[in-house]
């Protein structure tokens, strides 16, 4: 896992110490802009962001059971009076309530709104704490040293820092304000022993703080919001052009594909019912609408004689077809009068003879005779048909 703890450097608000982490054990320490921070760490690595403790303002709260956010929020701004801040309505403000720990923080929305924008372009996953913590995790009431600034965490969750220059001044008035203040030292820096008493001194590196800090910080309050940022998630999943192609052109047909479905099976139905139309035209030419298909088609096939539709095929054709006759080349079959059209070609004459002798036996009749005899061959058509 690779891990980056980062402070504001002593030179410029803008200016960045990163401590750059694998698997927790320390690889190297590097001085970035945070406009550049993007070209440090990779969308693969978690990013630990510590605010320094002097621009923002933590206070503890009283919590009170069954109190909301927003009603401990009310409370908190009614009492600003107390302290010096900017503008509320410029400020986040966080509540955090826990068994051990009420807190709130308020920290201005200009400078968070900025700060987010330049750690979501690495596409990592981002953690944001008041600098203090470090050493609150490590003992509540502590001061350590970063850069130049001194530290301090009381045992309320509170913090604040200090430059070289002012931090004695600000050592008597907390001396002042909070007597029960006995700190742990992490830092053998002088001013500080000459301050609290040396028994309290426990030497420790920043690389050890972000080490316990690492194993610790889960119970405490995350400054950083997540929300919907596609250009930061595009980082994040490490989606190249090509993936992007693929996605839009997935969506592309998912939303597409009904649509085309639709349309085609609406095609499909009326290419359907032209179909049917055309075909019960040509069956009974006085159909101009077909609004059931079944139940028409039942009534056209009931207003025909089928008694005798039967007779013409099977007691008749059949005959025929037992024959066995090649110069029989066409039959034509009008169902509506009960006749058939007989296409002869070549067929001998005492065979033609044989044949309409056979018609009466098959109770059927000779309508119409169009053959003609050439050499001792008959060819042409006869119309026959039921006796009447």
């Amino acid at each position: 896992m690779n891990r980056y703890f980062i402070h504001t450097s002593s030179n410029s608000p803008n200016r960045l110490d990163l401590f750059y982490y694998v698997n927790n054990i320390f690889q190297t320490k590097t001085q970035i802009e945070l406009t550049d921070i993007s070209d440090h760490i990779d969308s693969d690595s978690e990013i630990f962001y510590f605010v320094p403790s002097s621009n923002l303002s933590s206070i503890g709260i009283e919590a009170i059971e069954g109190d909301s956010d927003e009603a401990t929020r009310a409370k908190l701004l009614s009492n600003m009076d107390d302290y010096i801040v900017s503008d509320i309505s410029e400020n986040e403000i966080f509540i955090y309530k826990s068994s051990d720990l009420n807190l709130a923080i308020l920290i201005s929305n200009n400078y968070l709104k900025d700060l987010v924008n330049n750690l979501r372009s690495t596409g990592s996953k981002i953690y944001i704490y008041p600098e203090h913590f470090l050493g609150f995790l490590k003992k509540r009431s502590s001061i350590f040293k970063v850069a130049d600034r001194f530290i301090f965490s009381f045992n309320s969750g509170e913090g604040f820092s200090q430059t070289e220059s002012t931090v004695q001044d600000y050592i008597a008035l907390v001396k002042q304000e909070r007597v029960d203040f006995d700190p742990k030292i992490f830092s053998n820096d002088e001013i500080l022993i000459n301050a609290y008493k040396s028994t309290n001194l426990e030497e420790l590196t920043l690389e050890d703080l972000h080490s316990n800090f690492a194993k610790n910080y889960s119970g405490l309050p995350n400054l950083y919001k997540s929300s919907f940022s596609i250009t930061y998630w595009i980082k994040r999943l490490q989606i190249n052009r090509l993936d992007m192609v693929i996605a839009i052109t997935a969506l592309c047909l998912t939303v597409a594909y009904p649509l085309v479905t639709t349309y085609l099976n609406n095609s499909y139905a009326d290419q359907y019912k032209n179909e049917t139309v055309n075909l019960f035209k040509k069956i009974n030419p006085n159909i101009k609408k077909v609004v059931n298909p079944r139940r028409q088609i039942d009534e056209i096939l009931n207003s025909y004689n089928l008694v005798k539709t039967n007779r013409i095929s099977i007691s008749g054709m059949d005959s025929l077809k037992v024959l066995d006759i090649p110069q029989l080349t066409k039959v034509f079959m009008n169902v509506e009068t009960s006749e058939a059209t007989l296409t002869l070609s070549d067929l001998g004459s005492n065979q033609f003879k044989f044949l309409m002798t056979l018609l009466p036996q098959s109770n059927l009749i000779l309508i119409q005779d169009n053959t003609e005899i050439v050499n001792g061959k008959v060819s042409g058509t006869v119309l026959i048909g039921l006796p009447k």
